[in-house]
């Protein structure tokens, strides 16, 4: 597949945390032009703020040429989805109506930047529930659903989560082609489509093995930080098990404890708690770039992700990132995790968990880092595109 143009209408800015999102989009623009729509809604802004900031593009059509084929094209801010006090009655017509007026401002926009951009019949490409809506506006020759998490489980407000769940199956049921990350999402999905396949997460494998080039610097702020290293890296939210972390630093309070990434973890006693302890260190987020080389400074890499929710489907995407760099790892026993137990230790329960970082401080045998790295060099975001374009090609050539 190579000269198509690709509308995608992303989850996330370019410019945060690179997921599925960027990596498979960054690699579809080798031979193909990428238009990559960045949300108009960030959750950890105020909304007005975050309307006023965004109000530019109400009127004037702003794309960022990152290369050829690749054009950045910010979108107005959309609606809240609902408020959380809001009687079930309300929000059954609510939800529905805020997600058609969001619907008409991303068409609107896709619309305008078709018009400026000289495009025609374009692939489709979306990732949540809230999209359904965009089908069949803009004379696409194909219609792609990437679902890379659970969306009605994620919810914050359980009122609406039969609202999404209806969404999302409308999605599954109307795109050409569906690609899950996690097993238990394309089994589901299946069902409603028999076009959905299971494309997991992957690694760049050349950036993340530079861990283990001799010539890679430890970053200052981990380098002199007390050994052992306990570590995770990326995104810090609602799927992470605090109560694990307190306990892990308090089982190793001789070493450290060290979160890499952006915190957007429920700010409650057990959160604080957790920040006040003097071997808990939390790093934020740091560059893509940069990550190989905090990783090349844990002995240990973490996977502390809570055993329920949309976690239990989940494909961690820092499993391959954490191979490739050849760390030890230790998982909760997360499903899509355990066709991995022969190389990443799985823990059932906290003292399990605790048990098994203490089993993976002495892992650390050369062929050990070479089975890591062996599994990571499968399981990479080229092969993963590879998989993707073997599977688009019967329908672009029949399109």
């Amino acid at each position: 597949m190579q000269g198509e143009t690709i509308v995608c209408v992303a989850t996330r800015d370019w410019d945060s945390m690179w997921r599925n999102n960027q990596q498979i989009m960054s690699r579809l623009a080798a031979q193909n032009r990428v238009l990559y729509f960045e949300p108009g809604r960030t959750p950890t802004e105020p909304v007005l703020a975050e309307m006023r900031r965004n109000l530019p593009n109400f009127v004037r059509l702003r794309p960022q040429k990152l290369h050829d084929n690749l054009i950045l094209i910010p979108t107005p801010s959309c609606l809240p989805l609902a408020r959380r006090r809001l009687p079930r009655a309300v929000l059954r017509v609510m939800v529905p109506l805020v997600g058609w007026i969001n619907a008409r401002i991303l068409i609107r926009q896709i619309r305008w930047a078709m018009r400026r951009l000289d495009v025609h019949a374009p692939i489709l490409w979306l990732y949540e529930p809230g999209h359904a809506h965009l089908i069949g506006k803009f004379g696409e020759k194909l219609v792609c659903y990437t679902n890379y998490d659970e969306y009605a489980h994620i919810l914050s407000n359980q009122r609406i989560k039969a609202l999404v769940q209806r969404s999302d199956d409308q999605l599954s049921r109307r795109a050409d082609v569906i690609f899950a990350t996690g097993r238990a999402q394309w089994e589901r999905r299946r069902k409603l489509n028999p076009n959905a396949h299971f494309v997991p997460n992957g690694v760049d494998f050349d950036l993340f093995h530079t861990a283990l080039d001799p010539g890679t610097p430890v970053p200052p702020d981990i380098a002199d930080l007390p050994r052992p290293v306990i570590g995770y890296a990326g995104w810090l939210a609602h799927q992470i098990d605090i109560d694990l972390l307190l306990r892990t630093a308090e089982a190793y309070a001789g070493g450290s404890l060290v979160l890499v990434g952006p915190d957007e973890m429920p700010k409650d006693e057990r959160y604080h708690r957790l920040r006040s302890l003097p071997n808990a260190h939390l790093l934020g987020r740091k560059p893509r770039a940069d990550l190989p080389a905090y990783l090349k400074a844990f002995d240990v890499a973490l996977i502390p992700y809570v055993l329920a929710g949309y976690t239990l489907t989940a494909y961690p995407l820092k499993l391959h990132e954490y191979l490739a760099a050849g760390r030890a790892v230790v998982s909760t026993a997360l499903p899509e995790v355990r066709p991995f137990e022969h190389i990443v230790r799985l823990a059932e329960t906290p003292d399990e968990f605790i048990h098994q970082i203490g089993a993976a401080l002495c892992d650390d045998a050369p062929e050990a880092f070479q089975a890591r790295v062996d599994v990571a060099r499968q399981n990479t975001w080229d092969q993963r595109v590879a998989e993707i374009y073997r599977i688009l090609e019967p329908f672009v050539r029949e399109s």
